[in-house]
């Protein structure tokens, strides 16, 4: 006849021991949101720049090779530690004549990962940027 009375009494430990770990899952998916948003921003900003610098190259090749270091620069900048950085630059539009619209395509393409938060697993961030060349400036 007691036990009809008690009620329902759970377990405290239980309920707390659920609870955190919920909010444990939450917060790691917080910081892994923050990261990909943080690191496609950079990202971002690393073609953005890379592009501009290789649209006021003279030719082709100094223009990729600007690009690269830019992007690089960027991505050093923002802290962001990439594996499998890659920077492609498409600077076939300096071989158009004077007078012509060219442009300059930087792609950078960065592998984020998550170690450093002890979480598992990889986000590719990707950017593209297109950056016109100057119609009627020296080109070889």
């Amino acid at each position: 006849m007691k036990r009809a009375f008690r009620g329902d009494s759970g377990d405290v430990n239980v309920e707390v021991a659920i609870g955190v770990s919920a909010l444990i899952i939450l917060f790691g998916l917080a910081l892994i949101g923050m990261r990909v948003i943080t690191a496609e921003s950079a990202v971002d900003e690393a073609a953005r720049s890379a592009a501009r610098s290789a649209s006021i190259a003279r030719d082709g090749e100094a223009a990729a090779e600007a690009a690269e270091t830019r992007a690089q620069a960027v991505i050093a900048q923002q802290g962001l530690n990439c594996d499998n950085l890659h920077i492609a630059v498409d600077a076939r539009d300096f071989a158009k004549p004077l007078g012509e619209t060219g442009y300059v395509i930087a792609t950078v393409t960065c592998e984020v990962t998550f170690r450093d938060l002890m979480i598992p697993g990889s986000r590719l961030a990707v950017s593209e940027f297109r950056s016109p060349i100057d119609r009627y400036g020296a080109r070889r």
